[in-house]
């Protein structure tokens, strides 16, 4: 199964993108994994809507048809460590083969997507950085792996 996160825009700070490097680099020892940086739309600015729908349009073809799409939202459901290590395990099991995260971008999410999504997740109930909520999410997929495998990273 491939793990992908999927964020709307490059990361820029120097800090969180060593931090995203290192979280990738480790969950690519327990499964095939991806950051994917899709561009940000340039109609945003005059219509929010259109650049937003923009937006879900390419984290959609990104995805094949037979995708888990998960979407990174504050009013989404809260897992624990825990209970996304047990999802992940599932979708192992089941022989799931790609699971695509997405996080928008500062403008927010198309609502379709909501709409369509597998799972809406949120990974904090305060709103978070767009950065910074992809280096959490990276922190947390490899924390996920580590519990699956009974590792102490975990504690």
């Amino acid at each position: 199964m491939k793990l992908e996160i999927m964020g709307v825009g490059k990361l820029r700070d120097k800090h969180y993108k060593a931090l995203m490097d290192d979280y990738m680099k480790r969950l690519g020892r327990y499964l095939p994994s991806a950051e994917t940086c899709l561009r940000e739309s340039k109609l945003t600015a005059r219509d929010r809507p259109a650049g937003l729908a923009e937006e879900a349009e390419a984290f959609r073809k990104k995805c094949g048809p037979n995708t888990i799409k998960v979407i990174m939202d504050e009013r989404g459901k809260t897992w624990t460590s825990v209970e996304m290590a047990r999802q992940i395990e599932a979708w192992m099991t089941r022989g799931e083969r790609h699971v695509a995260f997405f996080i928008g971008s500062a403008t927010g999410l198309d609502a379709s997507l909501r709409d369509e999504a597998d799972v809406t997740l949120a990974l904090s109930t305060m709103t978070l950085p767009h950065e910074m909520a992809r280096v959490f999410l990276a922190e947390q997929l490899y924390r996920s792996m580590t519990i699956i495998r009974g590792e102490p990273y975990h504690k």
